[in-house]
């Protein structure tokens, strides 16, 4: 009877090498995909924390070149600039463009208005005004196209194998340019 018992208590406690083996494979797998869910977040944690330092870059820059072209006539400022940070953020580099802006022109009247006559033949009354209108809309075109700027500072780093960039760009207008009468 006691070595009966000892049979019966021997092979119902404890596991199989089968469930033993099926049991650590779904651990294995459950922790491969912990570690996995975490490396991602960790590489998304670096890259946010990446970007908001050439966020925060980029607006300095900014912040300077307005102070840098502030009361000054574009024809004084730097067309292009590039230099590295200064430390802690040497990894880093900056490019600063200013661009003159090339307005189309914004001509509204025809040919035939130009020249004073309609398609009868006669004179078209009108054909002044046209002139007029064609004259102050390339003096206006030529006016915005010498008052404004845009500004880019692209900022530029190591990434791995390859070159990350981030663009940021804005208008500056000069208030104080002269309006040239000549054409």
């Amino acid at each position: 009877m006691i070595r009966h018992l000892r049979q019966t208590l021997r092979s119902e406690t404890g596991f199989t090498l089968l469930e033993t083996m099926i049991a650590m494979a779904i651990m294995l797998v459950a922790f491969a995909s912990i570690l996995m869910v975490e490396s991602s977040s960790i590489n998304t944690s670096a890259k946010a924390r990446q970007m908001n330092v050439v966020g925060m870059l980029a607006r300095n820059k900014m912040i300077e070149t307005e102070f840098e072209i502030e009361g000054k006539p574009f024809n004084e400022v730097k067309k292009e600039e590039t230099e590295q940070f200064k430390e802690p953020y040497q990894d880093y580099t900056w490019t600063r463009t200013v661009k003159e802006l090339k307005f189309p022109s914004l001509n509204t009247g025809g040919a035939s208005a130009a020249n004073g006559s309609n398609e009868t033949g006669g004179a078209n009354p009108a054909g002044g005004v046209d002139m007029i209108t064609e004259m102050i809309t390339k003096l206006m075109t030529k006016y915005l196209s010498g008052a404004i700027r845009e500004v880019t500072v692209t900022i530029k780093w190591k990434r791995g194998s390859g070159e990350q960039s981030f663009s940021v760009s804005t208008y500056w207008v000069d208030l104080n340019h002269e309006f040239e009468f000549n054409q």
